[in-house]
């Protein structure tokens, strides 16, 4: 039971970290934490003159995560804040892919941005804590 417990706690701990994901065939390899919320709020499509699509997990619980601590929006300021976006015209939110979609889409297209708790194929870029 105490190797259960401890196992748990390390398992835990090995995954409390959310790691920001750049398809290997993008060479932009820099990135901080407010430009990564400006590509996620799509008030710039931009990085290093690279044209990026951010991806959104389908894992709503990493979801929620991923916008608490990067983009500082609670679920139901980031609901409100995208439908401002949609009402204006202006902007649609990342599409929400599950982790198979979005490993498939990595192999196809060069410049696209993900966050994920496990490993993916790509250049890890950014680890939020």
């Amino acid at each position: 039971m105490k190797a259960i417990f401890t196992l748990m706690i390390f398992s835990s701990l090995a995954f409390s970290n959310i790691s920001i994901f750049i398809s290997s065939k993008n060479k932009t390899v820099k990135i901080d934490e407010k430009e990564l919320a400006n590509l996620y709020l799509k008030k710039t499509d931009t990085l290093n003159g690279i044209k990026i699509t951010p991806i959104d997990s389908k894992d709503q619980k990493l979801y929620q995560e991923f916008y608490k601590k990067i983009v500082k929006k609670s679920p139901s300021q980031l609901q409100a804040y995208w439908t401002r976006q949609i009402f204006k015209g202006d902007k649609q939110p990342p599409q929400r892919l599950t982790k198979r979609e979005i490993k498939h889409m990595s192999k196809k297209r060069r410049a696209i941005i993900t966050y994920t708790k496990n490993p993916l194929n790509g250049k890890i870029v950014l680890t939020i804590k």
